[in-house]
């Protein structure tokens, strides 16, 4: 074979390898911007949790997304009258998973986020008006809206 073949042979091989390299961290690109968000992510599941666990309405509503449907219809005035008498409180919860992180391709309806993600929690619910407890498996959005992870 000539040098000139060897040489074009070489060039497809690599060209195929960078074509396959490409690919492989194409579709694994998920899993690393997760890895960077991961932090940001329990950190924002934490606090809303501790606010919740320690009944502090005021960071319960901080915690909410200033996009979210609720947030949007809802003033703080009137999320505490829904929340202050509701016998239903946070005992404990076990952040399980959190998976599908993806971009907002809806800029039109939520504009100003940049970020969703799914967060499945159990979480042991206390009734204080009658002290049972019951353990639930609850599966969270939530959003990054300017730099900044909330429930959605």
């Amino acid at each position: 074979m000539k040098k000139t073949g060897k040489k074009q042979i070489r060039i497809i091989l690599t060209v195929i390898t960078v074509v396959l390299c490409s690919a492989i961290l194409a579709s694994q690109a998920w899993r690393i911007e997760l890895l960077m968000e991961r932090d940001d992510i329990e950190r924002s599941l934490h606090s809303y949790f501790a606010a919740e666990m320690n009944l502090n309405f005021k960071e319960v509503y901080t915690c909410l997304a200033p996009s979210s449907v609720y947030r949007c219809s809802h003033t703080y005035e009137e999320f505490l009258a829904d929340v202050k008498d509701s016998p239903v409180r946070i005992a404990q919860y076990e952040i399980v998973d959190i998976y599908n992180l993806r971009r907002n391709n809806d800029r039109v309806t939520y504009p100003d986020v940049d970020r969703f993600v799914q967060a499945e929690v159990d979480v042991i619910i206390l009734y204080t008006d009658t002290n049972d407890t019951r353990t639930i498996n609850y599966c969270f959005t939530f959003l990054k809206e300017k730099g900044t992870w909330y429930k959605g």
